[in-house]
């Protein structure tokens, strides 16, 4: 099953890519009507997130244009199996870069803070190829062919994997070191692995995993996002690295806050550009524990 899949998207590569990203584009139309339950679930989201500030068309608009985007970045992915540092740099650059190279320069790791915002796919790879390559923490798949082929996918600059799956000791071993760490920071956790702060206004169970690694290594915390320009073109910002919020030592006060201050920097990304959000997770389906009323 691995080589079929790797052979169809090989051969997926050979369109070129401004129709590949036409039919991406095009794709996403078509799940954006067939998927009824994503759908709405985009649209409920961005009716959470933006409420009567969007009209109800404007919401149904974003949320295709959501779908859009996600078959864009299909076809960018398959893209990467073929295309160098060479091809890439035709249509990507950087902004920021300085914010990355003063948090390098502390030695203490950088933790880089993104969410599932644009094509994040491109983003980690296009780094890997022109700057350093970075350990990115990602969910296994449940799919072992397509866990295979995407871990190859983001190996491919030399980028390393790591498992979020119990691998808090390896973190902070790899951010001692002065490595690189990529954290997507916006996907909704079970209660007993994250805290609720607020995400547009609504409280959201979101991982303190970074929190914690800023506390344990004292890494700097440097958001950067892949924006889409229009016409196949990129920007990869980055923004200043982020400060540590100290509460005095009461841990669990400044793994609220800390983790509040992430969930802004995402806020305000998917504020700034509504289309680039994945809109299409079920991002506030944890919901705080509530005790039965006593009779």
């Amino acid at each position: 099953m691995y080589t079929l899949l790797y052979a169809l998207v090989l051969g997926l590569s050979f369109i070129p890519r401004p129709i590949g990203l036409q039919l991406g584009e095009g794709l996403g139309t078509l799940c954006y009507h067939l998927l009824k339950r994503r759908r709405e679930i985009a649209y409920q989201n961005l009716t959470t997130a933006f409420g009567d500030r969007k009209t109800e068309q404007e919401r149904r608009d974003l949320a295709k244009q959501c779908f859009q985007g996600i078959g864009r970045h299909f076809f960018e992915a398959v893209y990467l199996f073929r295309y160098g540092p060479d091809r890439i740099r035709q249509y990507v650059r950087f902004a920021g870069i300085e914010h990355y190279q003063q948090a390098k320069a502390l030695g203490r790791g950088v933790a880089f803070l993104t969410g599932h915002f644009g094509c994040w796919e491109l983003m980690v790879i296009s780094f890997g190829y022109f700057f350093d390559p970075t350990y990115v923490v990602v969910k296994p798949l449940d799919f072992e062919p397509a866990e295979r082929l995407s871990r190859k996918l983001r190996e491919i600059s030399g980028n390393k994997i790591v498992s979020k799956e119990r691998s808090m000791r390896r973190m902070i071993k790899l951010l001692r070191e002065g490595q690189n760490l990529g954290i997507l920071l916006d996907q909704n956790i079970d209660w007993k692995d994250g805290v609720f702060v607020d995400f547009f206004g609504k409280r959201a169970c979101t991982n303190k995993g970074l929190a914690l690694l800023v506390k344990s290594t004292g890494a700097p915390v440097v958001p950067g996002f892949m924006i889409y320009e229009g016409q196949g073109q990129y920007r990869l910002e980055f923004q200043p690295a982020l400060p540590w919020l100290d509460f005095g030592g009461d841990r669990t006060k400044e793994t609220e806050e800390n983790t509040a201050q992430y969930n802004q920097v995402i806020e305000a990304m998917a504020r700034k550009y509504p289309d680039h959000y994945f809109w299409v997770h079920q991002r506030w389906k944890t919901r705080p524990y509530q005790a039965w009323p006593r009779e």
